[in-house]
């Protein structure tokens, strides 16, 4: 089964995802917080679950100073290399362990791209774990639609 919050930009959606979490206290898996710098998104950390463990995840292009490999650009948000390849091998050993349900926030224009979070998405969707996402309201049916995602439940707007 997978559980998809969903919301328009700045609706809690990460807010919602965490409560899931906090009333079950099943699972694994990494929120993606942000904060702001005035009226600027300054970066994004992502928080694992589990562990409570917090590291850099996205950063603002007028933020950055050269100090970690870029995977992605969007924007102008800047995605951290290491930041992938510790949720890769996170979620590789989460799958192997059985852990169930991986939590990921959030599937958007990058996986519609094959980018991001597309190639852990796809090996999650292989696992016999149940999943909660959070999708934003104006990509869900396009999510939907490329990932072929027919056993969910909705929780949001």
């Amino acid at each position: 089964m997978i559980t998809i919050v969903t919301g328009n930009i700045n609706s809690l959606k990460t807010t919602r995802l965490k409560a899931h979490y906090d009333a079950r206290q099943l699972g694994d898996g990494f929120l993606c917080l942000k904060t702001m710098m005035n009226d600027l998104v300054h970066h994004y950390d992502l928080y694992r679950l589990s562990t409570k463990e917090q590291f850099p995840f996205i950063i603002r292009e007028d933020f950055y100073q050269n100090e970690k490999k870029i995977r992605y650009q969007m924007g102008p948000y800047l995605f951290y290399d290491q930041a992938f390849k510790r949720v890769e091998g996170s979620v590789e050993v989460m799958i192997k362990a059985g852990v169930s349900p991986i939590y990921l926030d959030e599937i958007g224009l990058l996986e519609l791209k094959n980018q991001g979070f597309h190639h852990i998405l796809m090996q999650l969707l292989h696992a016999a774990v149940d999943l909660c996402l959070v999708i934003r309201s104006d990509l869900l049916d396009k999510v939907i639609e490329k990932y072929q995602i027919e056993d969910y439940e909705i929780v949001g707007d």
